[in-house]
């Protein structure tokens, strides 16, 4: 036989076990008793609920609802006309609910306790689906640490990340990285969804916002507000771009990210598989910007031309470094500025260079980062 003060107890401890508020433990459990006191005691079609008292006492009432005098059809175990309960209180309204007191029951039949213990667990579960949901609904679009479970056969990597397990599409690793189980790694939470199965979280390695996101966490400047990120390009495991900005004097905004000796910079560029990071000065003036964008080359002069697009002109010498290995820093530095941008010697600004051009077309999609921050 199970005691109502048996499962009284189980509140703190279930609480505590499953990380739950007690509030949505006693919840269940009261529900649960509502169910058995219903099979133990004929009366199926009934409501009944279970409700704590002050002192922990738990009592069971039967609840009917107030219709109008003048329905045809009355369930008398359900409802009860607007008349009849006048004599009980005069306040009571067409719709209200009455609450009549039950016989107190201190214990149940094997068959109702087993019933109760089912819906206990059952609204258990819905609660620390609920709850996890809402714990990594707050950790999308940030930074987030998990462990390797396994690698699927095709190229998807699922994450242990406590509670739950979550994947990253092979789309969204970073390319030549290895992802070994038991490894220990950090993530970009993209997307938290709660389905029937369960809650479903989509990280990423590869995600342009991964880079900002771990600055935010690594560098008390930004967490702190001196410092701001202005926009990211990036080439996953090859290079990134990055523009820091800082409205206070005195504070350098690209020493602070990279830190003393480039501790910091240094710290992350190894955690994204020896990923370059360039980080940049962010100018409002867009061709102050290009020319910082472009960077390490150095920049002579910046042009305007017609279909958004920007002339370089930097020496003879720092145009392979102006374009970069497969044209990676001529690109990104499109990407991050929004802006074409064309690379020619500053000697000779009338002859075009292969590979000196970056297409915004050619990008693909403009950086989520930056748009956002050009739209707020």
């Amino acid at each position: 036989m199970l005691t109502i003060k048996q499962l009284q107890s189980f509140i703190s401890q279930i609480s505590e076990a499953r990380g739950l508020p007690e509030e949505e433990v006693e919840s269940a459990l009261l529900d649960a008793l509502s169910i058995a006191y219903k099979k133990d005691n004929q009366l199926k079609d009934a409501i009944v609920r279970a409700k704590k008292e002050r002192g922990g006492e738990i009592k069971f009432y039967l609840v009917k609802k107030v219709i109008a005098d003048d329905e045809e059809k009355v369930n008398p175990q359900r409802e009860i006309r607007f008349s009849e309960v006048q004599n009980i209180d005069s306040n009571l309204n067409v719709g209200d609910e009455v609450y009549f007191p039950l016989p107190p029951q201190d214990n149940f039949s094997r068959i109702a306790a087993q019933t109760a213990k089912q819906l206990i667990i059952q609204k258990l579960r819905e609660a620390e689906k609920t709850s996890t949901y809402h714990e990594l609904k707050e950790k999308e679009n940030k930074v987030i640490s998990g462990v390797i479970e396994r690698r699927d056969a095709n190229g998807n990597v699922y994450v242990n990340l406590g509670k739950v397990l979550g994947v990253m599409f092979k789309s969204e690793t970073i390319p030549g990285e290895i992802y070994r189980p038991g490894q220990r790694m950090r993530f970009y939470v993209y997307a938290v969804e709660s389905t029937p199965r369960g809650v479903n979280v989509f990280l990423s390695r590869a995600h342009p916002l991964l880079v900002p996101a771990i600055f935010s966490v690594e560098v008390p400047e930004i967490i702190e507000g001196v410092i701001e990120i202005k926009g990211i390009a990036r080439d996953p495991g090859v290079r990134s771009k990055m523009a820091v900005y800082s409205n206070l004097k005195g504070i350098d905004a690209i020493g602070a990210c990279i830190g003393v000796k480039g501790a910091r910079v240094i710290s992350i560029m190894n955690e994204l598989n020896n990923e370059k990071i360039d980080i940049i000065p962010w100018e409002e003036d867009p061709l102050k910007f290009v020319a910082n964008a472009l960077l390490p080359a150095k920049v002579l002069e910046v042009r305007p031309l017609p279909r958004r697009t920007m002339l370089a002109l930097v020496p003879e010498d720092e145009i392979p470094l102006a374009i970069g290995k497969n044209g990676h820093n001529i690109k990104l530095a499109a990407k991050l500025t929004g802006w074409q941008i064309e690379v020619r010697s500053a000697a000779n600004p009338e002859i075009e260079i292969e590979g000196g051009l970056a297409k915004l077309d050619e990008q693909g999609e403009e950086d989520e980062f930056r748009s956002r921050a050009e739209n707020s």
